[in-house]
């Protein structure tokens, strides 16, 4: 519907740049959630396995007592959880790339339909009006695809997580 509104009020152009935008957001948005699901998995199963050493060490604590082990479960147990740690880290840096990604194909969608706006004002083919209006359009673009993208997230963290 944005994209039939802006070929309508300011041109083929306008609507071209919004819909290659939308396309390329999904696109990238669908191939770095899939590339960050492996890390996830990585840190799932970190995850488990810092859970498994810490339960192995509440469970056998009269033999770990009783041959003075503590020190070496304790040291297991710190091993395992700064190996989750870095991991959980690698996680949240890729959720960065995501969405700095996302915001630099926005941005500068909407930087190029600002500046296409501005030279066709310049010429008097559209009125300041018309450039509000494609600015106010491009930009309720952002929430639906914050969400979609939101619940495409969530849904593989989900999935990867169910695992």
């Amino acid at each position: 519907l944005t994209c039939v509104i802006l070929q309508q009020r300011a041109g083929p152009a306008f609507a071209a740049t919004a819909f290659i935008m939308v396309t390329i957001y999904v696109v990238f948005t669908s191939l770095i959630t899939d590339w960050r699901t492996k890390f996830r998995r990585q840190m799932n199963t970190l995850d488990r396995r810092t859970t498994q050493v810490a339960v192995d060490g509440l469970l056998n604590y009269e033999t770990v007592k009783f041959f003075d082990n503590t020190a070496h479960e304790v040291q297991r147990y710190e091993g395992a959880r700064k190996d989750y740690v870095r991991k959980a880290v690698q996680v949240q840096e890729s959720l960065l790339i995501l969405n700095f990604g996302q915001t630099v194909i926005f941005t500068s969608a909407l930087v190029l339909l600002m500046y296409m706006s501005v030279q066709k004002v310049m010429l008097g083919l559209l009125t300041v009006g018309d450039l509000v209006l494609v600015h106010t359009l491009f930009m309720q673009l952002s929430g639906p695809l914050n969400y979609l993208g939101g619940i495409y997230r969530g849904l593989s963290r989900a999935i990867t997580d169910m695992e």
